[in-house]
């Protein structure tokens, strides 16, 4: 009955909602554009496959709503509680999320281009295969959240928190991660081409088979990290520290290592060709040939073992 009543009221232009309590509501494929459900309790609700493109819900109640494939473009949810919200396959294009919780929420499949997330928090949340591009996830809390597949081309990620984070075969290219939390992170196989990673920690992450052409990693935290096989052609890694990390196989040609720390770093099969190695560390380094070594030294490296 209540549904009913809404609706009828909906067809009458009135689209006012506020503060009203709607818990457990059926709204399924309902058209409730440009509706403003502001501060209301819409918690485990089902809004699957309704339009609310345009919708106002900043602060609503939203906990367990199931908007599986549903309209949310331009919708404002701005400090709006989503967790263990249902969102697989909905499409929050250009939707204000600024200061969301979204714990344990499911967006597997969503679509959030152009997406305004300054601040979210996404924790333990499921985004596989999510289309974020162009994304702003300035500030954003994504520690242990599944983004296997996901989409981040020209998104903003700076100062984001990504700790024990899932992005294997993700595409970041062109991104702004300047400053992100990057520690901890699966990103084996993720696209990171023409990156910004300046000041950025990745110690201890997994970048094996990674794409990191042309990436900026200045000053960036990559202790204990696995670059094994990682593709950094033309990367710059001035001034990084990447004490003790694995790069075999890893293909450095090209690229920018001066000052850059490759104390006890794993070296076998590393392609340095082409690369610029002036003040670099290479204490206790392993699996450098006899050529490398030459090599190292000639262009000005530090700390080449003999053995």
């Amino acid at each position: 009955m209540i549904a009913q009543e809404l609706i009828k009221r909906y067809a009458a232009k009135e689209r006012n909602f506020q503060h009203m309590n709607l818990s457990q509501i059926s709204l399924q494929g309902i058209d409730f554009s440009s509706v403003d459900f502001s501060y209301a309790n819409l918690s485990s609700a089902n809004l699957s496959e309704a339009n609310l493109s345009y919708a106002t819900l900043i602060w609503t109640d939203l906990n367990r709503v199931d908007f599986q494939k549903a309209n949310l473009t331009h919708t404002n949810l701005s400090n709006a509680s989503l967790l263990w919200a249902n969102l697989n396959q909905t499409t929050l294009n250009q939707a204000n999320l600024i200061g969301a919780r979204l714990n344990y929420a499911k967006l597997d499949n969503a679509c959030l281009r152009e997406a305004n997330l300054t601040e979210i928090d996404l924790e333990k949340a499921s985004l596989t295969q999510a289309d974020l591009t162009g994304a702003n996830l300035f500030k954003a809390s994504l520690k242990a959240t599944d983004f296997t597949g996901a989409n981040f081309d020209d998104s903003n990620l700076r100062q984001s928190n990504w700790e024990g984070a899932i992005l294997s075969a993700a595409s970041l290219r062109r991104a702004d991660l300047e400053g992100a939390q990057l520690h901890d992170t699966i990103l084996k196989g993720a696209d990171l081409t023409e990156s910004d990673l300046i000041k950025s920690d990745l110690s201890n992450a997994d970048l094996s088979d990674a794409i990191l052409r042309q990436a900026a990693l200045e000053l960036a935290c990559l202790f204990n990290t696995d670059l094994s096989r990682a593709d950094l052609k033309l990367a710059s890694l001035f001034n990084a520290n990447l004490e003790e990390a694995v790069l075999n196989e890893a293909n450095l040609s090209d690229s920018d290592l001066r000052h850059t720390n490759f104390t006890n770093t794993q070296l076998e099969g590393v392609n340095f060709s082409g690369s610029r190695v002036k003040g670099a560390l290479f204490t206790d380094a392993i699996g450098l040939t006899s050529q490398q070594k030459q090599w190292l030294r000639q262009n000005g490296a530090l700390n080449i073992s003999d053995f």
